[in-house]
């Protein structure tokens, strides 16, 4: 399963801040997470999709969700909460194959890739914003025709 967490503020992004797209500081260190922050210069993405969500605690909302199609973030974005993520390759959530992450600091966030099945849990009152998109490269893109 590719998925990476870390915090945005602590990055180290050259000094730019921008810690998603071309840079090379995009790029994980880690083999097995792949390059799920970076995006070539020249690459296309379709079906960007981007939600603000101000979750209450015990939000009741967070099972049931599809299978991941592209790739998605989620960035706790509220100086304060508590955002539990669950991570399996399958919709059973087998605990030998589960991965679990907290977001419970200012720019945590979680970054996974095509197939991965979630589940989150709200344990403190936070803000959270998701974005996801699809690189074409893991999906085939509409060809782009300019007038």
């Amino acid at each position: 399963m590719e998925i990476e967490f870390g915090n945005a503020e602590a990055l180290d992004t050259a000094g730019s801040g921008w810690f998603i797209g071309f840079g090379d500081w995009t790029r994980s260190a880690d083999p097995e997470v792949g390059h799920l922050r970076f995006l070539p210069r020249e690459a296309l993405a379709q079906g960007l999709q981007v939600k603000w969500m101000a979750h209450p605690a015990h939000d009741p909302r967070g099972t049931g969700k599809p299978c991941s199609e592209g790739r998605t973030i989620s960035l706790l974005v509220s100086e304060r909460g508590c955002f539990r993520l669950e991570f399996s390759p399958d919709p059973s959530f087998s605990p030998s194959s589960l991965v679990r992450h907290t977001l419970s600091q200012h720019g945590d966030f979680v970054i996974w890739g095509p197939g991965v099945h979630h589940r989150w849990f709200v344990d403190q009152a936070c803000t959270i914003l998701t974005i996801r998109w699809t690189p074409c490269e893991e999906s085939p893109c509409l060809e782009l025709k300019v007038p």
